[in-house]
């Protein structure tokens, strides 16, 4: 005759013996996936031009509180930057918590993938540049962005920008065909949660 003692929420009682029950290790509970809307030619940006905007909701039905992070995967990034140009994708987030939190936009401010190619650094007339291209491709990479504590009941709302900006200068060469683009291409977010004894 095989008797299963008590155990807490979190553990799981077999005939095997006693082990923590999948929900108490960190998972996934929320997922989504954003695409890019500016990937490819881009033309004079000043301002930053949103690529990538999206959010994600998490509410916390467990009736415990729960550890919280969210992992930004961000795609393989490339840019191309033009005598003497510059382009650079920004990216950002920001989250609230509590019965009904809107977290406010993002600022571009966080984090930068982008280059500049300037051959004739005192030349900004389009006559008188020399030809000049720059290529950067950057690999796949992943953020951990830590929440906190995440009481029953209570929600997480997270944004997430990526943004393309040309600074600087910006002049078209008479000589040959001006070429800048910019490809962010996806990001997905992943929401992990864990019960607060386990972290």
């Amino acid at each position: 005759m095989t008797v299963k003692p008590c155990t807490m929420e979190g553990m799981l009682a077999t005939v095997d013996g006693l082990d923590m029950a999948r929900h108490w290790f960190p998972r996934i509970v929320a997922e989504r996936f954003l695409e890019s809307t500016k990937d490819g030619t881009i033309s004079r940006a000043p301002d930053p031009v949103t690529m990538i905007s999206g959010d994600i909701d998490w509410y916390n039905n467990t009736g415990d509180p729960q550890v919280v992070a969210v992992q930004v995967n961000r795609a393989p990034r490339s840019i191309v930057a033009q005598n003497p140009g510059t382009v650079v994708i920004h990216d950002a987030w920001s989250h609230a918590q509590g019965v009904s939190p809107t977290a406010d936009y993002p600022s571009i401010v966080q984090d930068a993938f982008g280059g500049r190619a300037q051959v004739d650094r005192p030349e900004t007339r389009a006559e008188d540049l020399k030809y000049g291209r720059l290529f950067i491709d950057g690999d796949a990479s992943q953020a951990w962005v830590p929440i906190g504590v995440l009481p029953a009941k209570h929600s997480l709302h997270f944004r997430y920008l990526a943004a393309v900006q040309t600074p600087g200068v910006w002049t078209s060469a008479s000589e040959f065909e001006s070429r800048w683009e910019a490809h962010a291409r996806w990001a997905r977010l992943l929401v992990f949660a864990t019960p607060v004894g386990s972290a």
